[in-house]
């Protein structure tokens, strides 16, 4: 026996997850004013819209956060961050020698050091992550190998040779080449969290349309206020959804369909259809 069901009567515009985050978001405060006037069965659906509202923000700004990992992990963008600081500083630190007067004993001696660990000056720092410790890694070894950490501690930059092996260091390590990287938390599942807001909106405009009564006029305007994100949401090319412009939608229409009214056979109606997660 067939009966009906919410995803059946009730079509929604297409949207993406975000899309559907910023249209939650919508109808959450265009029920502020008037919720202290909603009818209790209109009151528990839109709890429900709030918590699946709050559980997708959650998952899209949870995805977003540990999805990355690897290379563009926090600490590794910290970590690159302070190795940059530590050759650009050895590198001004050299080149402030070669501002002495000509003749003077370290503008020869800060000019090939320079020379020798700065061949193409900091252009290696705006290499890919692992690139970039590779080359910081080749210098270091040049220093220790040709005794250029001697010569640069007699100028005096014992200081940023030893900050600069700590940086070094500690990029190794974000990075997973001198240490197994820490194995990254699975991303929230995004799309679990928009069937479900999905649903719980389903049920949402359900309630609201159902409240409406034909001699209470108020009832109507009430659900008119209450679902104005929805009806004004249409599709652009891209599948996301967008506020109408002068009127007028800029894709397919947005409203929804009535209880009751015809449904199109699947995958020919306006189901949402969840991309660029």
């Amino acid at each position: 026996m067939s009966k009906y069901t919410a995803s059946e009567v009730i079509q929604l515009p297409r949207f993406t997850a975000v899309g559907a985050m910023a249209l939650g978001e919508q109808l959450l405060t265009a029920a502020k004013p008037s919720r202290k006037q909603l009818a209790k069965g209109i009151a528990r659906v839109l709890a429900a819209l709030l918590s699946r509202h709050g559980e997708l923000a959650s998952a899209l700004r949870d995805q977003v956060s540990l999805s990355g990992g690897g290379e563009e992990s926090e600490n590794s963008v910290e970590c690159d961050r302070v190795l940059d600081g530590c050759w650009s500083g050895l590198h001004d630190f050299l080149t402030a020698f070669t501002k002495l007067p000509p003749g003077a004993p370290e503008v020869a001696e800060a000019s090939s050091l320079k020379a020798t660990l700065f061949t193409g000056g900091l252009k290696f720092l705006q290499l890919t992550y692992v690139l970039q410790w590779s080359e910081s890694e080749l210098r270091i070894q040049r220093i220790h190998k040709n005794g250029l950490d001697a010569r640069i501690e007699a100028l005096g930059g014992k200081r940023f040779l030893a900050a600069l092996e700590a940086a070094h260091a500690a990029y190794g390590k974000a990075l997973g080449v001198t240490a197994p990287a820490a194995a990254a938390a699975a991303p929230p599942s995004v799309r679990e969290a928009l069937d479900a807001f999905t649903e719980a909106l389903r049920a949402y405009v359900i309630k609201v349309m159902g409240s409406v009564e034909p001699d209470e006029p108020e009832t109507q305007e009430l659900a008119d206020k209450l679902l104005a994100p929805l009806a004004s949401w249409s599709v652009g090319p891209s599948g996301r959804g967008a506020a109408r412009k002068n009127g007028k939608p800029e894709g397919e229409p947005a409203a929804p369909v009535p209880p009751g009214a015809a449904v199109p056979p699947d995958g020919q109606g306006a189901e949402p259809v969840p991309a660029d997660l």
